[in-house]
Parts: C-alpha cells; sequence; structure tokens
C-alpha cells in the first residue's frame, strides 16, 4: 500500500472502456428482456380479449329466439307498444346491420347506439334468458298468477322489492310450448298468503314502453291468449354488440342490453364482421350460405341458422413489434403502418332453437 501512488491514465482508461462493455451488455439483455415481455403480454391481452369476446357473444347467439319450451315455428304474440323498434321486436331473434362509412346507422337503430365504427357490422340478440316463475292457474284479462318462490327487498328499480326474481317494468314472455305472449310487467303483487305473485299486464302509463293490449286473457278468451299451470313467465332482453371507440381513443367491444346504458366489455376489439347461416328454399334444417346482413330483408332472419363471427384483435401498445405485421381480415389484406400486434378471430355459432 505504500507504493501505491494512483492510477495512470492508461490504466483508468482501460477501466472505463472494460466498464461500458460490461453496461452494454447489461443494457441489451435488459431491453431484450423487455422486448420479449411486451410481446408476450401483447399476446397474452389479444388471446384473452379474444377468447372471452367469442365467449360472450357465442352465449347470447346460442340462445336468440329462446322463448321457452317453444319450437321455431310457433308464433309469438307481442302486445308490447312500438313491438316493432329494434330494442322491442322479440318476434326477431336475431338481427344484424352494417355501420355506413359515414358512421350512420337505418333509422331503426338510430339514437341507440353511440358512434359505433364506420364500416363494421351491429349484432342484435333478442330472446328470453333471464329469470322464470311457473304459472300457478289460469290467467285472466288482467293478470297472470305465478308461483311465489322468494322475495328480496330492494333488489328492483326505485327500491322495490322482486317478487320470484321479476319486478315491475320487466318485459317477459310467457309461454306454453305451443304458443308465447309478450308483454310489460306493471305491476307485482304478492297474494293468497304470499304463495302467489300477480303480474299485472295493464296499459299505465308508468312503464316504457308499455302494453298496447291491456286486457287479454280469461276462460272465454282465444286459445291463444289463455295461460295455465302448464306455462312459465321468463324475462326478456335485447342485447346488442358492436365496436366503438373508448375514452383513451382505442377500440373496443361494447354490450348494450335493452334500454341500458352501453357498456365497454373488452379493449383491444379493433373491427367486427358477421355473416349469417340461412337456410335456403328447399329448407332442411343446415345453413346453405353465409351472407351480409346487408343483403337479408324481412322474414328473411327467421331462417338465420347460425352466425360467424369475425373478430380483428389489436395490442394496447404500439411498438410491439420491429416491423408492421400485415395480417387478413373480412378476405382483405392490410399492411398497417404501425407496429402493433394483431390477430383475427374467427367462430361459427348454431342457434340452439333452429337447429334440428
Amino acid at each position: 500500500m505504500r507504493k501505491q501512488q494512483g492510477l495512470s491514465l492508461v490504466e483508468l482508461m482501460i477501466s472505463i472502456t472494460l466498464g461500458l462493455v460490461l453496461m452494454t451488455g447489461v443494457m441489451q439483455m435488459f431491453l431484450s428482456s423487455r422486448t420479449v415481455f411486451s410481446t408476450h403480454q401483447a399476446i397474452s391481452r389479444i388471446q384473452e380479449s379474444g377468447r372471452l369476446a367469442m365467449e360472450f357473444m357465442s352465449r347470447d347467439i346460442r340462445m336468440a329466439g329462446y322463448m321457452g319450451c317453444m319450437s321455431r315455428a310457433t308464433e309469438v304474440f307481442n302486445t308490447l307498444n312500438n313491438s316493432t323498434d329494434a330494442l322491442y321486436d322479440f318476434n326477431m331473434g336475431i338481427e344484424g346491420v352494417t355501420v355506413a362509412s359515414n358512421g350512420t346507422l337505418p333509422a331503426r337503430f338510430s339514437g341507440i347506439l353511440n358512434n359505433p365504427v364506420p364500416d363494421s357490422d351491429v349484432l342484435v340478440v333478442r330472446s328470453a334468458n333471464g329469470n322464470s316463475a311457473g304459472v300457478t292457474q289460469n290467467n285472466n284479462g288482467a293478470q297472470i298468477f305465478l308461483d311465489h318462490t322468494g322475495e328480496i327487498p330492494g333488489a328492483c328499480p326505485n327500491d322495490s322489492s322482486s317478487l320470484s326474481g321479476l319486478c315491475a317494468g320487466d318485459i317477459v314472455v310467457v309461454s306454453d310450448c305451443e304458443k308465447a305472449r309478450v308483454f310489460q310487467i306493471t305491476n307485482l303483487t304478492a297474494t293468497g298468503g304470499a304463495t302467489q305473485v300477480n303480474a299485472v299486464h295493464s296499459s299505465a302509463g308508468n312503464v316504457s314502453p308499455g302494453n298496447a293490449i291491456s286486457s287479454w286473457g280469461g276462460n272465454s278468451a282465444p286459445p291463444e291468449e289463455r295461460f295455465g299451470p302448464d306455462s312459465e313467465v321468463i324475462k326478456l332482453s335485447t342485447t346488442i354488440y358492436f365496436v366503438a371507440e373508448n375514452a383513451s381513443g382505442g377500440r373496443s367491444l361494447w354490450q348494450k342490453i335493452g334500454s341500458q346504458p352501453a357498456q365497454e366489455l373488452l379493449e383491444g376489439v379493433a373491427d367486427m364482421r358477421i355473416r349469417y347461416g340461412i337456410d335456403a328454399a328447399p329448407q332442411d334444417g343446415v345453413p346453405d350460405q353465409y351472407v351480409a346482413a346487408s343483403t337479408i330483408n324481412g322474414d328473411e332472419w327467421h331462417n338465420v341458422l347460425s352466425v360467424r363471427v369475425q373478430l380483428l384483435l389489436e395490442s394496447l401498445d404500439d411498438n410491439v413489434l420491429e416491423e408492421p405485421q400485415p395480417y387478413t381480415f373480412n378476405g382483405q389484406s392490410v399492411t398497417p403502418t404501425d407496429r402493433r400486434m394483431r390477430q383475427v378471430f374467427v367462430n361459427t355459432i348454431g342457434i340452439r332453437s333452429r337447429l334440428p
């Protein structure tokens, strides 16, 4: 130590050079690890979002047009006001529409959806998929008599109680496997020592859309208006899927249920295209061709047996890849200008109530 006089300039330069070489190696390892992590994270998010999106949509598509134990050929009597509006047309179990290039929608859907992505598809599914209750006795002209399965205080809007899983204001269908009738419950009361629930279907103005026909049923009514103990009442809903921008400027899959505000379901869904499997004449219960919504008119929607969904998923972050990733979506090859990761998901789902 007594002979140690310090470091020479050569020794100092050699030390700095060795340090730079080591730091370069460490930085290279860090950047490589970060790239690998970002890539794996993007893959995981895309695959998870694609799987969940298909799961949500498949669940509703399979149940499209379901009205209890009815067959596809059974007629549904819709007694609601505005029964041909997009939210209340329960005679049409499934329907689709394509957003125009300028972002506009047909008048039937105008004002319902908030700014869907231009040139994307919108899917509408209507079915009975909520709570149900069995009918206990023949109905009369004012109400349906239901089995009382329980009361939940404060479970309904305005902090009112639900009875047998139903609330005043619910749109429901009563079905007995031969016929069905759609109406809105205007009032629910427990009677018979809390063993029965009376579901009133008046034309009172305290619910929306309300009932166009307030009095139906009874012993002297036509057969299509009579529902007895072999019937059940099930809550109906209209579910709409579409792609729109979110608050951060990216694109997401959105879901709208009935008249409730649309909810952002999954981030990273950039586009959606849907084709509908039509059973053309002679009808044999098998889809003959898959066509776009714009080629289907009126009653042809009743011949849709399956739905083919195509989703384009993209990573939330840019610069995930070293160079732009070409992809093919909706039959077109695209080379983007960014370096996001993208993946196309395709799934064909059958409608259970319409298949053999």
